[in-house]
Parts: C-alpha cells; structure tokens; sequence
C-alpha cells in the first residue's frame, strides 16, 4: 500500500456544544487539498442522551458523521487521520486504514490500540505518534515508515487546524443548519 492520498478527519462543537460539525480534507502527500466535504450541524436531542448513555457521541462521531462523509467522497483515500480517539471505531466498519494522530505527550485511553512514533529529526516538529486499533495493527510499522517522509517535509497536525476553521466559517455562514 503506498498513500497517493490522505484523509484528515474532524469533529468539532459550536453553540457552546449543542451543534457537532465534521469535516474530511482529502489531500495529496503534500497535504494539498484534492476535496473537502462538511457535515450539517447534529444536534443530539435530550431523549438521544438518554437512550444513547456513554455511546452518545461514538454514535455520533461514526455514525452521524465519519461514515456519512467517507461515503460522499468523490475520491477515497489511501489512509484516514484522525485527532479523536471515537473515530477509530470506524476501523470495524469500513476497509480505509484510519490512525489516530496524538503528540509524543499525549496519553492513549483506549486498551488494544497500538501505537507508533513519528519523528524525524530533520523535521523541526515536536514529535508525534499514531495508533490504531487491533485490525489495522498489521500495518501500523508499513504506515508509520510511509509517514515519516511526508512529517519530515509536512506538519501532520496542521491540516486539523485548516479543518476547524472551515467548519467554523461554514458554520459561521449557517450552511446547512435547519
């Protein structure tokens, strides 16, 4: 497997957490955007807290979201990233490899999710890691090495900062809130 493209998942809150927005950014290898998708504001509902309990916002992350937008690209990608540790449940429910990007000091909550450092020392960036869950773990060393060039000449994390300011100005313009 050789990434010709990655996707850059998120999630984000508005309205002081009453409205969720995601949003994909696929790019090429020099994180150049090829498409960009955003959701709709989900606006979960007091009975959804209820019934949903501690699931609410797996629920939300990877049904409601993540799996909704890889399912309206136009051009799927060769690897998934993500910064929230919920979207790697997406792993169980489609084939597109999905990692999750944390810094070096970032601690991982979630037990069988295996991890991997980013860092190379040419790059001038604090140092990252990935990590997926047990179905991808195969691959996680084979990622890892195809990562390590792009994060010596690219900020991995940069393009979650372009993905929050879209959904923020796509929210800010009321785009498809009801």
């Amino acid at each position: 497997m050789e990434f010709l493209t990655i996707g850059f998942l998120g999630i984000h809150r508005f309205e002081d957490g009453a409205a969720i927005r995601g949003a994909i950014l696929i790019t090429d290898t020099e994180t150049k955007p090829l498409e960009f998708r955003v959701t709709g504001p989900v606006r979960p509902q007091k009975f959804q807290e209820i019934v949903y309990g501690g699931l609410l916002n797996e629920h939300i992350s990877v049904e409601l979201i993540g799996l909704p937008l890889l399912n309206s690209l136009q051009q799927k990608p060769n690897l998934i990233i993500v910064r929230d540790i919920l979207f790697l449940e997406i792993n169980t429910k489609q084939e597109i490899p999905t990692v999750l990007l944390l810094k070096e000091d970032e601690p991982l909550f979630n037990r069988g999710t295996s991890s991997k450092p980013l860092n190379p020392e040419d790059s001038g960036r604090p140092p990252v890691k990935i990590c997926t869950l047990s179905q991808f773990e195969p691959k996680l060393e084979d990622i890892s090495h195809q990562l390590q060039p792009i994060f010596l000449h690219r900020d991995l994390m940069e393009p979650f900062d372009r993905l929050e300011k879209a959904c923020a100005d796509v929210d800010t313009r009321n785009v498809g809130n009801n």
